[in-house]
Formats: C-alpha cells, structure tokens, sequence
C-alpha cells in the first residue's frame, strides 16, 4: 500500500510540474485563495490527485505579483496557511508548491476554514490588493460538521467570489450555500477524484471569465448614495428574447453595480425587481431581501425567460402588485420605478406610466440599443436629462451606472424632504451641477408625493 502511495506521489509530481494541459491563458490579474479539505476522508492517494488537478489548474493563469496571485489553505479541524498571495510570484513556484503540499487529515470543518480565510488570507499584509478581483476556491470531499451559512455569506458581502467543488460524499445542497450565484458556473460536482480533470478546463474559464466581469465592474465609478433618505426601489428588466442570453449578463453586472450605491436593508432603500417580456414575473419582492448582499446575490440569479415586450402591461403589474404594503411599500416613503428595456414596447405604454406617476412613483426609464427614445421619454418622469438614458449597445451600459445611481440618490434626497415638509434647496452636496438643480426643482410635481 505505502509502495502504491508512493508511486502515486511520484506520478502526481511529474503531471504538475511538466503536463501541457490544452486550454487556455487567463490575462487578466486577481487574487484567488484556494481552500483545500485534507480531512481523513480524503486519503492520501486521492490527496496527491487533488494536487495534480491544483496544477492543471494554476497553468491556466498568468502568476505574478503584478498578475494573478494565488494563495492556499488546507483545512480539516484547523486550518493553516501553506502560503499567502505574495509568498510566490511566479507559476512555477506556486505549481512547486502544490507539490509539496502536506497531507494532514483531521474532521471537516468548512465554516472554520472559510472564516479563516477572510480573516487571514484575504488581508493587504497576505498580498491581498485593492480593486482587484478576489477569488475563493474550495475543494471538499464530505459534509461539514460547522455551519457555512453565515461564513460563505460573509464572504460573500466582502465581495469574495465564491466557487465550491465538491468530489465524491460532497453535499450538493452545502455547495450551492457556499458559492456565489449562479449556480450553473460557480458549483462543481464528481462522483470520484478519479475524473476531477475533467472540470478543471471548465473551472478554469468560469473563473477567468467572472474574473474579467469583476475587473470591469471595479474600473467603473460607482456613486455611493450617502443621503440618509430611505426609498422603495423596483426596478423592472426587459427579459425578451431581443436582449439575448449574452447581454442579459451584462445587464446583471449593471444592477449589481447599481444596488451597491445605496444602503440596503429594511429599514433603509429596499429593492424589489421584476422580469417581463409577455408576462410580467416577480423575481423579489422590496421585503424580500434584507441586506445589499443577498439583493446582489438575487441580481446574479436572474434568470433569463425570452419572449415578446408588453412594458406597458409590465408597467401596469408593478403599480398593482409591488407597490403594495404586502410586498414591501412603506407610506411616506420616496417611490422609485426604473424600467430597462431594449427595444419598442408591442402594447400601450402611456396610460400606465402615467397612472404610475400620478400615484407618486418617481420612473426613470434606460433603453439599449433598439429601444424607442421617444417611448422612453412617455414613460419617465420629467426632466429628461435626468431620468432617460440611452446607449447603442449593452457593452455601454456599464458607462451610466454613475449617473443613473447618482440622479436617483438626489431625487430620493429632494422626494424625502417633500414628504417631511422641509423645503428643498439647492445645498446638498451630492447635486449635479446648479443649472441641473434649477430646471430639476422647476418641475411640478404631482400633490400626492
């Protein structure tokens, strides 16, 4: 047995340090944390297969310390660091390292471990590094004896990307509680460490290409809405066949851009949403989700329906089923409709926007690509400059999110001081510019507000 062992180990060295595996070269650079169960469960030959899957792995990414940096932590009933971000700088020292890594053995321990890894290998003196990507990796072979739940969300909430690989007696429910959404990309499963390879080309560009979303999203400037206004935001997606499966991501990185504006939570901004193409779907309700993270973690799972677009049958059913007190709308709370579309509505779209304006919902309106300009202009609420927006394509849509998040902050600001009785001036800091501010407050709102 202990000559099979070593056989292995030798194997396993040779297919890491000299395998060409066909796939592909991730460029752009991250932090990537890998958590590795070396319970007894494992044992020690399938601990060298694991090792030899790490390898493959790593050979997908350019390593650097200006590149991507990979650190890793092998946990049973404690975890402990092999080696941090910065200990390596070059993809042949990590593969080196993967080499070399001990086989511990112990319980399984998930939750510890990915506490652990917040509090230890996700730090600036571990080599973690502002505005770049973070990544989290775990391979487990068993169920957890602690509960992930509250740690994978806290990872989660700090803006660590979370992917689960689970080998073998792995509990698919206690994978899909710890990745970030959506599922399709973020878990994997085998029924034996013997075809762990055959994910690794998969994991490798899932991980490249959420890498690549990421560092978009931190390269694009985000109003942060510091006004202690509270609203009921719903915001209403085109989710027709037009916008296609492709953009329908991009249009996911948008709203998760957007919602990080604003200080979420139940007695703060709630955020509601709604999917329509021919029918009209709640996705959430504005009481659904209590936290900016579990709101960003519902926009990854939007799913995309197809179908035809009937906005004004979609405008209609928010008026009538999310802003209601049973799904969350507050009294005397600022009221924020935010309809995307990308193309000409099939019905009516007058009546119902202006049904929802008179009933003091507050609509801003962003079109792409084939959207009608004019039909934009019908549905939101006035002033144009400040309330419609319009790109030629989705790949822009990223472009508006600052002013989009910006202009809805300072119309909450000025709906709340209305609803209060306060008269609004032109002080506030977080206004546009002073000739905005003066063709903003001459519009005429309705009584209601």
């Amino acid at each position: 047995m202990r000559v099979r062992a070593l056989l292995i180990l030798i194997l396993t060295s040779v297919l890491i340090t000299h395998a060409k595996v066909d796939i592909f070269t991730c460029e752009t650079p991250a932090d990537i944390v890998i958590l590795v169960d070396g319970s007894y469960s494992i044992g020690l030959a399938n601990f060298q297969i694991v090792k030899s899957f790490l390898g493959m792995f790593i050979r997908s990414f350019t390593v650097g310390s200006n590149q991507t940096r990979i650190g890793l932590v092998q946990y049973s009933g404690d975890p402990r660091i092999e080696w941090h971000l910065n200990t390596h700088s070059t993809k042949e020292a990590v593969i080196n390292a993967v080499v070399n890594i001990p086989y511990r053995g112990g319980s399984t321990r998930t939750g510890l471990a990915l506490t652990y890894i917040l509090e230890n290998s996700f730090r600036a003196e571990s080599g973690s590094r502002p505005n770049t990507p973070k990544i989290g990796i775990l391979i487990t072979d068993g169920k957890s004896v602690d509960d992930v739940l509250s740690p994978a969300q806290t990872l989660r909430d700090a803006g660590i990307e979370l992917f689960a690989i689970g080998v073998k007696d792995a509990v698919k429910n206690e994978l899909r509680a710890i990745a970030s959404p959506p599922e399709e990309t973020h878990v994997y499963n085998v029924a034996d460490f013997s075809v762990m390879s055959s994910i690794v080309e998969g994991l490798s560009r899932s991980v490249c290409e959420r890498v690549s979303e990421l560092s978009r999203e931190i390269s694009v400037n985000i109003h942060t809405c510091v006004t202690p206004a509270i609203a009921d935001i719903v915001i209403l997606v085109d989710g027709s066949w037009s916008i296609g499966r492709l953009n329908f991501k991009t249009v996911r990185s948008f709203l998760g851009m957007f919602v990080r504006a604003f200080a979420v939570g139940s007695e703060q901004t709630r955020i509601g949403l709604v999917l329509y193409s021919k029918d009209s779907w709640i996705e959430w309700n504005l009481n659904t989700h209590n936290t900016k993270g579990a709101v960003i973690d519902a926009v990854k799972n939007l799913p995309y329906k197809g179908g035809h677009t009937l906005t004004g049958l979609a405008l209609k059913y928010i008026l009538e089923n999310s802003f209601k007190a049973e799904s969350g709308s507050r009294p005397d709370v600022p009221k924020i409709g935010i309809l995307i579309t990308d193309g000409k509505s099939q019905d009516d779209v007058l009546s119902p926007a202006q049904t929802l304006r008179d009933a003091g919902i507050e609509l801003f309106a962003i079109g792409v690509k084939n959207a009608d300009e004019n039909e934009l202009r019908s549905i939101a609420s006035p002033p144009e400059e400040t309330h419609v927006y319009n790109v030629a394509d989705f790949s822009f849509m990223l472009d508006i999110v600052e002013g989009l998040s910006r202009s809805v902050c300072e119309r909450v600001s000025e709906l709340s001081r209305e609803i209060s009785g306060e008269e609004v001036s032109a002080a506030p800091s977080d206004l546009l510019t002073s000739e905005l501010t003066v063709r903003r407050f001459c519009v005429t709102r309705p009584a209601d507000l």
